[in-house]
């Protein structure tokens, strides 16, 4: 029978030995045909049945069994991945002996291990004994060295040294070779400094460390730190703080040092003159010069060709300033026929004013002819202007006595009451007073006590009450003598009106009351 029955399965057509769905099941054509060969039963049909659900479906059954199965292999694999979390944790860790204790704290103690396995000290001992001899080696030295250094009073450097001198072996050679040129002991602080400059731009914070380390710092610090900002010149020049660095470096470092950041900047003398911080370094530049005639020379040939530039730049101004103050008068005569050229713009502006007076102090009067006459000549402009009064204040003030400066107070005193009442003449005023003598005041108070047409009190009670006007009486109450005071005084009260006019004001009440401590002060 079985032989019939493997004949017949041998000679059936390859459709009945195998179906693409896969090796052993058959498709409905297939077990009709087996029907109608009569080889297909109902117990055959019935293990064919069972065969195709066992073959097919893979999910797992819904038995108690089957669950428990499932639950057991899963907490094996758990187990066994906790085991090698374990022996891979336990191969880190430190030997007791070996942990540091920090003073400020509690013993620092390894981290607790999982409940489930309990391992004894032994193993773990048995673990690290496992360990290859270089890797013991060098944990047991490197730890040896951080209690070493925790313990002692030394910083890094020193205990590195001592280390060093010591000839300590790792992995059975010389720790450090310290004649070797590939070492450098300063490499920390070559980072830290070089991280600083690096982090410099627009930090105030870091431009105070490094001004400290230039101030009280080493020498060897401090050409690291020029040695950093030369890498970025003239950059950090131009900084809001790392100028002050730069700064700093012409003030407390020594001359090797400063002349090297000078031949760094020396091409960038004119740039660093028209910027808002770069023209800071250029002033503080100019003070290192000083008495230094080969390095005025240099800087004079860098900007010389462009002096008329700088004298209409904000920041410019700034730098002929203080090397008008700094340098010889006589290298700085070139000054002289730019200065008169340009006299109506630099006049009326603030470090303009400011050159010219300095011009005026340091050179002589047929130097400086021309630049006098062009302020008498705009006296009316410059006297009302915020700046360009200061010009005509300084020609009262310290010119020596001469036609143009005598043309000057008249020129003044013919518009007395128009310019005292400016805000900026009336400094003129005070100026010009100061410039006149014991008859010209007396004249002067002869001329206040007057009243003019369209006034109902005198021009001295007029004056005393204006906000601007009542200085130019105090200038003139302090410069008068007894006489002339108490002339005043009678004369206001003889007269009811004024005495009440001046004080119906401020200013006037205190012009009363200094001319009463006045001739008190006289008396």
């Amino acid at each position: 029978m079985n032989n019939t029955l493997s004949d017949t399965l041998t000679c059936l057509p390859k459709d009945f030995q195998g179906t693409e769905l896969g090796e052993g099941q058959l498709s409905d054509q297939q077990k009709v045909k087996l029907v109608n060969l009569g080889m297909m039963t109902p117990l055959s049909n019935t293990l064919t049945y069972d065969f195709e659900q066992m073959t097919l479906d893979t999910s797992p059954k819904e038995s108690v069994v089957n669950n428990k199965y499932c639950e057991n292999i899963d907490t094996i694999n758990e187990q066994e991945e906790n085991k090698y979390k374990l022996q891979k944790y336990q191969s880190f860790k430190v030997p007791k002996e070996q942990i540091r204790k920090s003073p400020k704290r509690k013993t620092c103690q390894p981290q607790h291990t999982l409940a489930f396995w309990d391992i004894s000290e032994q193993n773990q001992e048995t673990q690290i004994d496992q360990q290859s001899p270089d890797t013991t080696q060098m944990n047991a030295q490197t730890l040896k060295f951080i209690k070493e250094l925790w313990n002692s009073d030394k910083n890094e450097t020193e205990q590195f040294k001592d280390i060093v001198e010591s000839k300590i072996q790792y992995q059975n050679q010389p720790l450090v070779d310290y004649h070797s040129p590939i070492y450098e002991p300063d490499i920390e602080m070559d980072l830290y400094i070089t991280n600083l400059v690096d982090q410099l731009w627009g930090n105030q914070i870091i431009s105070r460390k490094l001004q400290k380390m230039l101030e009280s710092g080493s020498n060897d610090q401090k050409e690291l730190i020029v040695q950093k900002l030369e890498r970025v010149t003239p950059q950090i020049q131009k900084d809001i703080f790392g100028n002050y660095v730069v700064q700093k470096v012409f003030e407390c470092t020594n001359n090797t040092l400063q002349f090297r950041m000078f031949n760094k900047l020396k091409p960038h003398f004119y740039d660093l003159s028209k910027n808002t911080f770069g023209c800071r370094v250029m002033q503080k530049l100019i003070e290192y010069t000083y008495n230094r005639n080969d390095l005025q020379n240099i800087v004079l040939q860098q900007l010389q060709s462009n002096i008329r530039t700088l004298i209409y730049d904000l920041n410019g101004n700034y730098v002929i300033f203080k090397m008008l103050e700094t340098y010889d008068k006589l290298k700085m005569e070139f000054m002289i026929p730019i200065v008169e050229e340009s006299f109506n713009y630099m006049a009326q502006q603030i470090y303009g004013c400011k050159i010219i007076h300095k011009i005026i102090q340091q050179y002589s009067q047929q130097q400086i002819t021309k630049i006098i006459r062009l302020s008498v000549s705009n006296y009316n402009i410059l006297s009302q202007t915020e700046y360009g009064n200061y010009v005509l204040q300084h020609i009262l003030q310290f010119w020596i006595p001469s036609q143009e400066k005598a043309y000057l107070v008249q020129l003044v005193l013919q518009q007395f009451f128009q310019l005292s009442i400016n805000k900026y003449a009336s400094n003129t005023v005070e100026r010009a007073l100061e410039a006149l003598g014991k008859q010209e005041l007396i004249s002067i108070m002869k001329w206040l006590l007057c009243r003019s047409p369209n006034q109902y009190t005198s021009n001295f009670v007029v004056l005393a009450n204006h906000q601007y006007a009542n200085y130019v009486i105090k200038k003139f109450l302090v410069l008068s003598d007894h006489n002339v005071l108490k002339f005043i005084s009678d004369h206001l009260y003889q007269n009811q009106s004024e005495q009440t006019a001046i004080k119906s004001t401020v200013h006037g009440q205190r012009i009363k009351s200094f001319l009463e401590k006045q001739i008190q002060h006289w008396a």
